[in-house]
C-alpha cells in the first residue's frame, strides 16, 4: 500500500484544478468525463427520490430494480443471458474491476493487461495480490491484443485477462471475430476474462459494438463491467455494474458488505431514470461526444501536420508527442495551460492521451494553444512531433 502510485488522471486533473482555482483558465484534455447536463429523465428520477425526504441505506447489491433493468439492458443490447442473482451494483465500474481482482486472484497470480491501458489496472492487481503482466500492442495492428501474442505471453501463473473494449485511451474496438479468437485462447489457457466495457454506447460512424457477454459458451469464465458514467454521462453519479457468474458475483456481494456498503441510494434511483429511457439517454450522451469528436479531430487535422483519423470508440485520441511523456505533459500545462495525460500512465512512453469531452469552443481553443506553444518551441525536438508530415 506504501507503494501505490495515484492514478495518473487524477494527478493532471487534481494539477488542474488546482490552477483553476488560482484564476488560470484551463484546456482540459486530461478527464474522461462526458461534459454534458444530465438526461431530464436522470434528473427526474433522483428529484423523485430527494423528495421522498428519506435517504436510507440501499440493499448492499444494489435495489432489484435497478439490477433487474441492468440485466434487461444487457441481454437487450449486447445478446447476454443475465438475471439479477449475476448482477451488482457498484461505486462506479472502477470498484466493479477491483471487487473482481479481490475475488479471483491468489499471491503471484498473473494478470494479463494489453498495453495502453486504462492508468488504474496495474495498480489494482498490485492490490489483490496479483502480478501485471504487460502485453505490448502497437498503431500497426490497430494498438489490439492478438491471439498470438497472447499466447506467447501465458505462464502456468497466468490467470486472468483484462481486455478493455471499447479502449480508454486509444479508441480501439474488437471486431466479433477477433473477440472470439482472443476467448477461444482464454478457454484453452484457462484464464477467467474481465471484459472492461464501459464504452459499449460510445461507438461511432455505424460501428457494432461486441460484448464478451453475447459468446454463450464463455459465460462461466467471463466478468463484463459496465458503467453509467460514460455511456449515460453520469461519471458523477458514480454507478457501475459487474456481470458474471452467480458465484463470483456472491462473493464480490459480500466484499462489497465489508468495503463500501454498496452504492448511494439516490444515484441509484437516478441511474434506474436511465436505465428506463437507456436508448434515448444513450443517444444524447453518443451524439453530443461525436459532435466534439469530429470537430476535434477536424481542428486536429487543420491546425498540425500530422494527420489523424478519428478513433472508433471511447472518447479519446492517443497521440504521439516526444519522449519523457510526464515532463512533456507537465510543461504543456504550464506553458500553454492545455492538460493531457502522459502516455506513460498508460504503459506506454512517448504519447500522450486527448479527451474530447469538453464543450466545443473549449476544445478548438485549447487545440490552438497547443499549436502555438509547439511552434514557439518548435526547435526544441521535444516540442515537433506533432509538426512532422
Amino acid at each position: 500500500m506504501k507503494q501505490l502510485k495515484p492514478s495518473a488522471t487524477g494527478v493532471i486533473n487534481a494539477q488542474a484544478d488546482r490552477m483553476r482555482k488560482s484564476g488560470i483558465h484551463v484546456f482540459n484534455f486530461a478527464a474522461g468525463d462526458p461534459i454534458l447536463p444530465n438526461h431530464p429523465a436522470i434528473l427526474e428520477a433522483a428529484n423523485r427520490a430527494i423528495q421522498e425526504g428519506i435517504s436510507p441505506y440501499a440493499p448492499i447489491a444494489g435495489l432489484t430494480e435497478l439490477r433487474t433493468l441492468a440485466a434487461d439492458w444487457m441481454n437487450r443490447r449486447y445478446q447476454a443471458q443475465y438475471d439479477i442473482s449475476q448482477t451488482i451494483v457498484t461505486c462506479g465500474g472502477k470498484f466493479g474491476i477491483y471487487a473482481a481482482l479481490q475475488i479471483l486472484l491468489e499471491p503471484g497470480d498473473e494478470v494479463l493487461i494489453p498495453a495502453p491501458y486504462w492508468v488504474s489496472y496495474p495498480e489494482m492487481v498490485r492490490l489483490g495480490t496479483g502480478v501485471p503482466k504487460v502485453i505490448l500492442t502497437s498503431p500497426s495492428s490497430h494498438w489490439k491484443l492478438t491471439p498470438q501474442s497472447l499466447k506467447t505471453h501465458l505462464t502456468k501463473k497466468s490467470k486472468v485477462l483484462i481486455l478493455n473494449n471499447a479502449c480508454n485511451p486509444t479508441g480501439a474496438l474488437y471486431t466479433r471475430k477477433e473477440i472470439a479468437e482472443l476467448l477461444l485462447v482464454t478457454k484453452e489457457a484457462d484464464l477467467t476474462v474481465i471484459s472492461d466495457e464501459v464504452y459499449s454506447e460510445l461507438v461511432f460512424d455505424n460501428a457494432e459494438f461486441v460484448s464478451c457477454s453475447s459468446f454463450p459458451e464463455h459465460r462461466s469464465r467471463v466478468i463484463v463491467i459496465e458503467s453509467c458514467s460514460k455511456n449515460f454521462g453520469m461519471a458523477g453519479w458514480r454507478v457501475g455494474f459487474a456481470f458474471g457468474p452467480k458465484e463470483i458475483i456472491t462473493n464480490m456481494i459480500a466484499l462489497q458488505s465489508q468495503s463500501t456498503t454498496g452504492t448511494s441510494l439516490i444515484s441509484q434511483k437516478a441511474a434506474i431514470g436511465a436505465l428506463l429511457h437507456a436508448d434515448a439517454v444513450s443517444t444524447y450522451v453518443r451524439e453530443a461526444m461525436d459532435l466534439r469528436r469530429k470537430l476535434f479531430f477536424k481542428t486536429f487535422n487543420r491546425l498540425f501536420s500530422t494527420k489523424i483519423v478519428p478513433a472508433p470508440s471511447s472518447l479519446y485520441f492517443f497521440a504521439k508527442i516526444g519522449e519523457n511523456s510526464v515532463k512533456l505533459c507537465e510543461q504543456i500545462l504550464d506553458k500553454s495551460r492545455v492538460a493531457l495525460v502522459p502516455g506513460i500512465g498508460f504503459g506506454m512512453e512517448g504519447y500522450a492521451r486527448f479527451a474530447f469531452t469538453e464543450k466545443e469552443d473549449e476544445i478548438v481553443k485549447g487545440l490552438e494553444a497547443l499549436l502555438n506553444l509547439f511552434r514557439m518551441n518548435a526547435r526544441d525536438s521535444c516540442f515537433n512531433a506533432l509538426l512532422k508530415e
